[in-house]
């Protein structure tokens, strides 16, 4: 039987995505050209709205799973300045991946691992798996491949357009005895060569992540070597050496915009478009935004049409998205923004500000899944 809806990408928007429509009586098909579970690069660092989401699903012994994240150490200029982020956790992309798969099993969605989708320029959806190749013709696709799939790529109205400069994201897992900052802090150094960030994952590894300049990783080598040379700067010489000869992994660059949504095809996640974060929202834009579009779908398999996610797709990520470019702006200038940081955390009225601009809580909230299902009832 044909499925309503086939969603390509199985990370958390598309999980998330599928969940939502199943619970809601859809027949979703879910897929991922991975195997699960699976570690990604990524700063492992969930927001307070992105915890509500997860909780707003019934996720309340995913989130309980994760470690409390309680401060940001931000390092700029050779100094460190602590910040409070209460509400945050820190989960593995492992074992939140894992979860969300299996959350979108229970509502129903039928799940197909190693099965690559493409979309054609007629709108089947073609599946390549080791046993052969099939067509399939859904009322909708929703595509959450990431900033690398190529589920689009027959599809030009979806070229992606990149931020000239852009950064690629690099990261590694370290083992448990790596030296590093303790549970409950995220460290985040800035180099003029890209930022860094290194927390402790919930099982005692260390989570590495780093949106780092294409020229200045060949400068030094590759990632590795310019991620231990961002630590030895700010005096993390054991960690550096613990890294240095680490075998890294890298996404495409990050920050690009395209295209969301034509016809009865509509992007998510990741696949809808990046801003270099600075604190590791992706995994909470891309559940929020997930939770929102799959109101929108459940409408669009009757009429066949997700246009209506561009305009809705907008007003969601705009705020989010203008604060990430500004402050990812101003930390590629740290000798300005040192200064700038020293006076702020000196007055107790602009810390608390700072430390709401960098994990963007309380200042645009994404309606829950809770709120979305009243919506559509």
């Amino acid at each position: 039987m044909t499925p309503d809806v086939v969603v390509i990408g199985a990370g958390p928007a598309g999980s998330v995505a599928a969940a939502t429509l199943a619970r809601r009586g859809r027949a979703v098909l879910l897929v991922d050209g991975a195997d699960f579970p699976r570690e990604k690069v990524c700063g492992c660092c969930l927001s307070a709205r992105g915890v509500a989401t997860l909780e707003s699903l019934g996720l309340h012994d995913l989130v309980a799973s994760g470690s409390s994240l309680e401060t940001v150490t931000l390092g700029v200029g050779r100094r460190t300045w602590s910040l409070a982020f209460p509400g945050s956790r820190v989960l593995s992309r492992g074992v939140l991946d894992q979860a969300l798969l299996d959350h979108a099993r229970r509502c129903g969605t039928v799940f197909r691992p190693r099965c690559r989708g493409t979309v054609t320029t007629e709108g089947e959806v073609v599946l390549r798996t080791t046993d052969g190749t099939e067509r399939l013709r859904p009322a909708i696709v929703l595509v959450a491949d990431g900033l690398g799939g190529r589920a689009l790529r027959n599809h030009p109205e979806f070229a992606w357009r990149k931020a000239r400069g852009a950064r690629f994201g690099a990261g590694v897992i370290t083992a448990a005895d790596a030296p590093g900052p303790p549970p409950g802090e995220l460290e985040m150094l800035v180099d003029p060569d890209g930022y860094l960030g290194v927390v402790r994952l919930p099982d005692g590894r260390l989570d590495l992540a780093a949106a780092l300049d294409v020229s200045g990783a060949q400068t030094h080598g590759g990632p590795g070597p310019l991620a231990a040379h961002i630590l030895r700067r700010f005096g993390r010489d054991a960690l550096a050496r613990e890294i240095d000869t680490s075998t890294w992994h890298g996404t495409p660059v990050l920050t690009r915009r395209r295209t969301v949504a034509h016809a009865n095809i509509a992007c998510l996640g990741d696949a809808a478009g990046y801003v270099e974060p600075f604190t590791g929202e992706g995994m909470t834009w891309a559940m929020q935004s997930a939770v929102s579009l799959a109101n929108l779908a459940e409408t669009a398999v009757e009429s066949g049409s997700m246009t209506p996610w561009i305009a809705a797709h907008r007003r969601l990520t705009r705020r989010d998205r203008r604060r990430c470019r500004m402050v990812s702006l101003a930390m590629r200038h740290p000798r300005i923004v040192g200064p700038a940081l020293a006076l702020m955390t000196n007055l107790p009225i602009l810390r608390r500000h700072l430390s709401t601009v960098a994990s963007g809580d309380g200042l645009t909230t994404m309606p829950s899944s809770s709120e979305h299902a009243h919506a559509g009832s």
